[in-house]
């Protein structure tokens, strides 16, 4: 018998304000406020420290999923949080973590099948981590511009489809670049700056062990222009009976529709397969050794002169990719 797992739904969250401050649809929150509000539960995800370090923490309050909230490329400092999800679940409390497939994977079997009815797990379908050294001495370069407020890795200022990378400070500067436009992102976009056990990921496919997966929704084209909108769109994965049912609680504030889950998932092609290797991440990570992270990422990934005249013609033609 075929298995029906996982069923894919094309879904946003109804409420404007929060999809628009959400990496892709704000499905997340939906589900953090679902858990709190209803199972007094705790919820662990990535999160900024005061030094813009990522590190899980773990909230307990509708009013801290904000800090839970959009994309976070470096690799996610874990700390004591698995022994701290033991203790909530030993203390008879719902815990809903959030993170990559692999520390999904490293939770559950650090719990060795304990516990197994509180727990909900959410993972999403990724690229790879960066590096957190490297992305510790970019910070601080970029900390001596001005003290950083806020740090987003997917902006909408434009749209959902032409995301910005942005960082704004307590003085009201503002740094807003597309992606291709920074060192840093550059690193990570160009699969140079990831952690070596991505290039050879084993929690590929589509489905997982995870109660429910997410990802930016890519697959529908232009066909469906009411979910299709510019304002973001997540693809939803159910991956079992139980978040089938939580699917069916929340569902009233979602925008969504229901689709064959190789459809929806096209273009999301590291659901897949891993990443490979840029060919200069030797020559990269070599530079970080002997230089620093900032002489390697300036002096391999910084835009040209004239990348940044093209980019401001296609910015002012329309043509900006």
């Amino acid at each position: 018998m075929k298995n029906e797992y996982p069923i894919a739904y094309a879904a946003y969250n109804a409420d404007l304000d929060i999809r628009l401050n959400s990496t892709s649809g704000g499905i997340f929150t939906v589900l953090a406020d679902y858990f709190i509000d209803r199972n007094n539960a705790i919820v662990y995800g990535a999160s900024f420290d005061e030094k813009f370090q990522v590190k899980h923490i773990r909230i307990d309050a509708n009013h801290d999923i904000g800090k839970l909230r959009g994309s976070k490329y470096p690799q996610s400092a874990l700390n004591e949080t698995f022994s701290e999800v033991k203790n909530d679940l030993q203390k008879g409390k719902t815990v809903f973590f959030t993170g990559t497939p692999c520390q999904v994977y490293g939770l559950k079997m650090f719990l060795n099948g304990a516990c197994n009815d509180q727990l909900f797990t959410m993972d999403f379908v990724c690229h790879g981590v960066a590096s957190p050294l490297i992305w510790n001495e970019y910070i601080h370069e970029v900390s001596k511009k001005g003290d950083i407020e806020k740090i987003i890795f997917k902006g909408k200022p434009h749209g959902w489809k032409k995301w910005y990378f942005q960082i704004f400070f307590k003085n009201g500067d503002l740094k807003q670049v597309r992606g291709k436009m920074d060192c840093f992102m550059r690193s990570y976009l160009n699969y140079s700056n990831i952690r070596p056990s991505c290039y050879e990921c084993r929690f590929k496919g589509l489905f997982r062990i995870s109660d429910f997966t997410i990802s930016d929704c890519w697959g529908i084209g232009e066909e469906n222009k009411t979910l299709n909108d510019d304002k973001g769109l997540s693809a939803l994965l159910i991956q079992n009976d139980r978040a089938r049912v939580i699917f069916e609680d929340i569902k009233d504030k979602l925008k969504y529709t229901k689709y064959d889950t190789n459809i929806l998932m096209n273009g999301n092609w590291t659901a897949y397969r891993s990443v490979s290797p840029n060919n200069e991440r030797d020559r990269f990570f070599n530079m970080v050794k002997t230089e620093g992270a900032m002489c390697a990422l300036n002096s391999i990934y910084k835009p040209t002169i004239w990348s940044w005249v093209k980019y401001y013609i296609d910015r002012v033609l329309g043509n900006e990719k």
